[in-house]
């Protein structure tokens, strides 16, 4: 096999190549096909050297991924009704390797959002609630006037954007302005 094993503390999706059962035995969030073990959910691998043992310990069993915890992630995709961003603090805790969230476009703002991309580009860094915690993802929400993009970069040239009003952004740059859902917090946001 040509994937490189992940290792302890390493996240993994449903389906992610753990090792081979010469190596380790499956355990908890595992399972083995045809002598290979694969994680049965999402969540973060245990590597048990000693006994030979791989598990993955679901994201239910991390106490500081909570709902109603804040989030501060990147977003790396806008679809039709979603955004998938990748937490990388949850609350005070800095994490190692990011989870995925999604923000449903319902979820955006208090007001009408037509498309994700309407608030959100990829690339910026939005603060968050969670509101859901599921074995693949996290539910996010950025309704309220403390979440939203906290940072956003110009889709022109890359340089930061300025806050104006009513969710503008200006690039002092090249002039360029765009939209979001901004967090009062824009520029100086730390959870």
């Amino acid at each position: 096999m040509s994937a490189e094993r992940p290792k302890t503390g390493s996240f993994v999706l449903p389906g992610d190549w753990l090792g081979v059962i010469e190596e380790f035995s499956p355990n908890e969030g595992t399972y083995d096909e045809g002598g290979i073990i694969f994680a049965s959910h999402a969540g973060i691998v245990l590597i048990d050297k000693v006994e030979r043992r791989v598990k993955v310990i679901p994201f239910e069993s991390h106490p500081f991924i909570k709902k109603g915890s804040l989030v501060l992630g990147m977003v790396v995709n806008t679809g039709k009704i979603l955004s998938m961003v990748d937490i990388a603090r949850i609350g005070g805790k800095t994490l190692s390797s990011p989870y995925s969230g999604v923000i449903h476009v319902s979820q955006i703002s208090n007001q009408f959002i037509d498309k994700p991309s309407d608030a959100f580009k990829i690339g910026d860094i939005v603060k968050a609630r969670i509101i859901e915690v599921r074995s693949e993802l996290i539910q996010l929400s950025t309704i309220g006037k403390n979440l939203g993009v906290v940072l956003a970069f110009c889709s022109k040239c890359g340089s930061p954007l300025d806050p104006k009003s009513n969710g503008v952004l200006t690039c002092s740059t090249c002039g360029n302005k765009e939209k979001r859902k901004i967090s009062i917090d824009y520029g100086k946001s730390k959870l």
